[in-house]
């Protein structure tokens, strides 16, 4: 009897030891998760790995276990693994993802210049990137004055939703310039018809602050293919806003006929008065048989005009045909190798519907 209660108590103890031994064996493998881990946000993409005491590859996340490593917050996960004999075990854990770090800042320049007439910057002008996990708010530290001359530091304060901060400060130098630019070398143009224009030529800008001043010009009103009187602008700006604007006539003229020389209009001019000037008459009668020859040799036409006198006198007495000025100059050059005085009378524009002259 007492051997069999020896046998008994032998077996029990050894029951004992083996669930003791499962006990803990179960517990070193349910030791398997850490209940927290924390990271900096952006620097890691938490794989399951970080959340292990030691390497598992059956461990992994459930599917409702959601999180955003760029994100700071507090995530509830959950994290399934296999644990041999004891079957699939579901470990809780809390992942805590924090922004501890204050965002980068680089800044357009090293210094910066502002003309009182530019008004007060933005704050966003000064910054080039900022180099955050999170979104960024951008203002002045303080209120500063850009509407006075002077030199000062502009802090910068670049704040992320976590809270962290960054300060980074730029020399301003703020400068009155009220004094606008000035324009020189701005002279009456004369150009032949089609020919190209260089309207700059031989403009200067000048500036008592800002070394390269802007000159535009405005010559929309100008056609280079049509004989006329045109206005061209010229408008300089300096980099305080100031701006200078001075006009000049354009001509437009037409180009000169190589053939009408001194020597060839003259024969010709008096070839024809050899033929209409009779001797005895007066001066008044002379006149007018010079108006009475160009009226009906000189047919009209406004596309044929010319500007030079030679040219001119030229086309109405070889070619017959030209507009009032081409019946202008010829009489001119008629009248004086007769030695009448003369003068041009300036035209005024037509009303629309009339043609016609002389």
């Amino acid at each position: 009897m007492k051997k069999r209660i020896v046998v008994l108590g032998v077996i029990i103890l050894a029951l004992a030891g083996v669930g003791v031994g499962c006990y803990a064996y179960y517990n070193q493998l349910s030791d398997l998760v850490y209940k927290e881990v924390y990271v900096e946000a952006g620097t890691s993409d938490c794989d399951v790995s970080e959340f292990l005491k030691r390497e598992d590859d059956t461990a992994r996340f459930t599917k409702d276990s959601k999180f955003d490593a760029k994100t700071p917050g507090d995530y509830n996960l959950k994290i399934k693994a296999s644990l041999p004999i004891f079957g699939e075990k579901t470990f809780d854990t809390v992942l805590h993802v924090q922004d501890t770090v204050a965002p980068q800042v680089t800044l357009a320049k090293d210094s910066i210049e502002i003309y009182t007439t530019e008004g007060a910057p933005v704050v966003t002008d000064f910054v080039d990137s900022i180099d955050d996990v999170t979104n960024c708010s951008i203002d002045f530290a303080e209120q500063y004055d850009f509407t006075k001359e002077g030199q000062f530091d502009i802090t910068i304060l670049v704040k992320d939703t976590s809270g962290n901060e960054t300060k980074v400060s730029i020399p301003c130098t703020v400068i009155e310039d009220v004094t606008p630019p000035e324009i020189k070398g701005v002279e009456p143009l004369v150009i032949a018809q089609g020919d190209a224009v260089s309207y700059k030529k031989n403009i200067e800008v000048v500036d008592d602050r800002d070394e390269n001043p802007r000159l535009e010009v405005d010559s929309s009103g100008v056609n280079v293919d049509k004989r006329g009187v045109y206005t061209v602008k010229y408008i300089a700006s300096d980099a305080a806003g100031n701006t200078t604007e001075k006009t000049a006539t354009v001509k437009i003229v037409s180009a000169k006929i190589s053939a009408a020389t001194e020597e060839t209009v003259y024969a010709k001019a008096d070839e024809i008065l050899a033929e209409i000037i009779k001797p005895g008459m007066s001066q008044l009668q002379e006149a007018r048989a010079v108006f009475n020859w160009v009226v009906d040799n000189i047919t009209y036409s406004e596309s044929a005009g010319i500007d030079d006198v030679l040219s001119a006198a030229y086309k109405g007495m070889f070619n017959r045909i030209g507009d009032c000025t081409v019946k202008q100059k010829t009489a001119e050059v008629m009248l004086n190798r007769l030695g009448i005085k003369n003068m041009e009378i300036e035209k005024f524009e037509i009303p629309e519907g009339i043609t016609g002259c002389l």
